[in-house]
């Protein structure tokens, strides 16, 4: 009769013991005859199962994890992307730039901030356009004002002490003649409509370039770039634009007198925009004085 090891007469339904060396576990049922009806099992097998499924539990669980933390990353930069280039466009903004280009469309919240955001850069853009166009434009002559001249030549000074063997300017300077004759002669509006012919002369032959009324019946252009390069063709487009506009005209009041004299930027002896603009108005006395 085979020998009932330790244990298995316990009162516990549930009990360890060990048998021929082997830790098992056991549990066990009471039947109506007064036996025992016995489960038993080796402590290997019956954790083996509990092992196996917290392994997979943890497998799972690390898999979920790395599955979260990368759509973590991706939507995090997602997000930061479209931040980051909000953050710079408002730093431009601020810095006077309006217009910094913002690339995110989506429909979400950013995507409808952006576009907030952008609207806001164009209403001041064109809000401070108007305003340019009221402080720095002329309304009788339709041309930019001293105060635009002299914002102009801050930007070429800049550049003049920065890199000026690489700038390229010339500054025109133009006079009109007899404005006080014809004011006195002829009454004060005859002087507005001779001022409006003598800028839409430097206008039509100098399209293109930026043109000042910098004093009562004294103009400016600046030329650069292309208009630089083909400042002769320009000077003599004035003149005969200044010559066809006389030969149209009914009343003295309607012809063009301008004196003219330019001066073209020079890095090794000029060192401010002063210099080339005195060197302009001193050539447009002497052909003043020529006339």
């Amino acid at each position: 009769m085979p020998v009932t090891p330790d244990g298995l007469v316990s009162e516990s339904t549930f009990i360890s013991y060990e048998y021929n060396g082997v830790e098992k576990v056991a549990a066990w049922l009471p039947l109506s005859n007064g036996m025992r009806l016995v489960v038993s099992t080796p402590v290997s097998e019956a954790e083996g199962d509990w092992q196996k499924l917290v392994w997979n539990i943890l497998i799972v669980a690390a898999e979920v994890l790395v599955v979260s933390s990368v759509f973590t990353l991706w939507y995090t930069k997602r997000l930061s992307r479209p931040l980051k280039e909000l953050t710079k466009a408002a730093q431009q903004f601020n810095d006077g730039n309006y217009n910094y280009v913002l690339t995110y469309e989506n429909d979400d919240e950013i995507g409808i901030l952006t576009k907030t955001f952008k609207s806001l850069a164009n209403n001041v853009r064109a809000h401070i356009s108007d305003l340019n166009s009221k402080v720095f434009v002329y309304a009788l002559t339709s041309v930019r004002n001293k105060a635009a001249y002299n914002a102009e030549c801050e930007k070429l000074q800049k550049q003049i002490e920065e890199n000026p063997s690489n700038l390229k300017f010339a500054i025109g300077i133009f006079d009109c003649n007899n404005l006080k004759i014809i004011n006195d002669q002829y009454g004060h509006d005859k002087g507005d409509i001779y001022l409006k012919r003598a800028s839409e002369a430097i206008g039509r032959a100098f399209k293109g370039c930026p043109v000042f009324r910098i004093g009562g019946d004294e103009f400016a252009v600046i030329l650069m770039d292309e208009n630089y390069q083909n400042r002769e063709i320009l000077i003599n487009r004035f003149d005969e634009t200044r010559f066809r506009m006389n030969n149209e005209a009914d009343n003295k009041w309607e012809m063009v007198n301008i004196a003219m004299g330019f001066a073209e930027f020079d890095y090794q002896d000029d060192h401010t925009v002063e210099d080339v603009s005195r060197r302009a108005d001193r050539r447009m006395y002497e052909n003043k004085a020529s006339k």
